[in-house]
């Protein structure tokens, strides 16, 4: 009778434990889904005390933090018995080689001096902006195709919408990455959350460039077997590759280029990325940067040039679409994207200023509903600041100018201090010594209908004029 009693408890126990478990996971995900209840109006109020402080202590230029989540802390290390997914092996199993960039190994804070070495300049005609604030919580990104599965999530603590990638394999294409010019930037902030310390097979998102004619007739394409050698997507192919996978010596950021059945005339490019892609940053932002300028790409990891490849394509190749390929293996793997942005023209800033005395631009950006500038704005404002300082006996107006989100007063408010902090990062950051007067215009003349994210983004902009 005793035996049959403590059987039944430590089946109790089980079922107890197993339910618990269950329960936990679920929690974690519901957190990950929750939605702040009238984020945006409490962020502007918020931010502009904070930014009027900012102003006078000096120029807030950081990046706002995801908090980290409720979970146990994994391990620092990654596990290196993991074999990694197709493509890091050849059809013999051999690891495929590539060129690996030293990096540094300490993190900093992300401010505008930081960037002092950041090239990278936005496109200055805005195509396509998507920060998925106009998608239903829950669904799939309504612009977009995909074979996979996905969902749009939100955080407290963290601007905006973003999809979540989670255990899926497939192909995901906004249907705005299309028909891109020779010169051109696609930026977007991706965040990772992954189980470092644990065995994965593949953790892998992949922003794909082809010259594919129809992007919906290769949905199948699953990125594996054999493709470098038979099987490609497309003629031209570039792959930029943010993997989590250490068994090889990553994480890497990887560029790898299929232009050929001949192995011999692809390459793979490896960036090590140990100190970007780490248990430590998860739940962080990375604001990737890319840039194409004819055959030559470069790519950016906040501040940092991860990958310049100048010759990344064939002559004339005329690049027609753009997907994410996602391949993670586990419930553990999860990549997070949000505020694509893609944009052509590379800014004539210094005879533009100079030759017509006035310059709009939207490529100076803020932390939403802040005047705090992002350190990426770093290149324009540099631009900007060497034309006024060759002609310094000139007076300046900065005018500030938002988008339509929020209250009439709060973007007001909020024009006048994003102009205020511009002015002080020209001072401050870049020595710029010409008389500066700073005003705002809030949402009172936009230049774009207000009621996509494409338009806000290109009302959310900066005025210069020169007399």
């Amino acid at each position: 009778m005793k035996i049959l009693v403590k059987m039944i408890f430590l089946v109790s126990l089980v079922g107890l434990g197993t339910t618990a478990n269950a329960q936990i996971k679920e929690r974690v995900v519901e957190r990950a889904k929750e939605s702040s209840t009238n984020k945006a109006e409490r962020t502007v109020d918020q931010s502009i005390e904070e930014a009027a402080d900012g102003v006078i202590n000096g120029v807030k230029s950081l990046f706002k933090k995801k908090p980290k989540k409720n979970k146990n802390s994994p391990a620092d290390d990654m596990d290196t018995s993991n074999m990694g997914g197709w493509e890091d092996t050849d059809e013999d199993g051999n690891m495929l080689g590539g060129q690996e960039s030293e990096s540094p190994t300490v993190n900093e804070k992300q401010t505008l001096n930081r960037y002092s070495k950041f090239s990278f300049i936005q496109g200055e005609e805005i195509i396509a902006f998507d920060d998925f604030k106009q998608d239903k919580i829950g669904d799939l990104p309504a612009s977009w195709i995909t074979t996979g599965t996905a969902e749009i999530v939100n955080f407290d603590g963290l601007d905006g919408n973003w999809v979540w990638f989670n255990k899926t394999k497939g192909n995901f294409i906004p249907e705005y990455l299309k028909d891109f010019p020779e010169n051109f930037t696609l930026e977007f902030d991706l965040i990772y959350d992954f189980a470092f310390g644990t065995y994965s097979y593949s953790r892998k998102l992949v922003l794909v460039l082809t010259d594919i004619e129809n992007p919906e007739s290769n949905l199948g394409w699953d990125g594996g077997g054999e493709y470098f050698t038979l099987q490609k997507l497309s003629n031209n192919y570039l792959g930029i590759e943010f993997s989590g996978i250490g068994s090889d010596g990553g994480p890497f950021i990887t560029a790898r280029k299929a232009v050929h059945t001949e192995k011999g005339l692809n390459f793979r490019n490896n960036f090590d990325a140990k100190h970007i892609i780490n248990a430590e940053r998860a739940n962080e932002p990375i604001h990737i940067s890319i840039s194409r300028m004819g055959r030559r790409v470069q790519v950016f990891a906040d501040e940092e040039k991860v990958l310049d490849l100048t010759a990344a394509f064939q002559k004339d190749v005329r690049l027609t679409s753009a997907r994410f390929f996602v391949n993670n293996h586990s419930d553990n793997d999860n990549y997070y994207i949000s505020n694509i942005r893609y944009a052509v023209g590379q800014p004539d800033t210094r005879n533009k200023l100079l030759d017509s005395g006035t310059y709009t631009t939207s490529a100076i950006t803020f932390a939403s509903g802040s005047a705090e500038i992002n350190p990426e704005s770093y290149g324009i404002l540099k631009e900007i600041a060497e034309a006024l300082n060759s002609q310094s006996g000139k007076s300046v107006e900065i005018i500030g100018h938002t988008d339509s989100d929020g209250s009439v007063e709060l973007n007001q408010s909020l024009s006048e201090q994003r102009a205020m902090a511009v002015k002080m990062a020209l001072q401050s950051e870049f020595g710029v010594r010409n008389p500066i007067t700073s005003t705002g215009r809030g949402q009172s003349t936009p230049i774009a209908e207000n009621n996509t994210p494409t338009g806000k983004a290109k009302n959310r902009r900066v005025e210069f004029n020169l007399n």
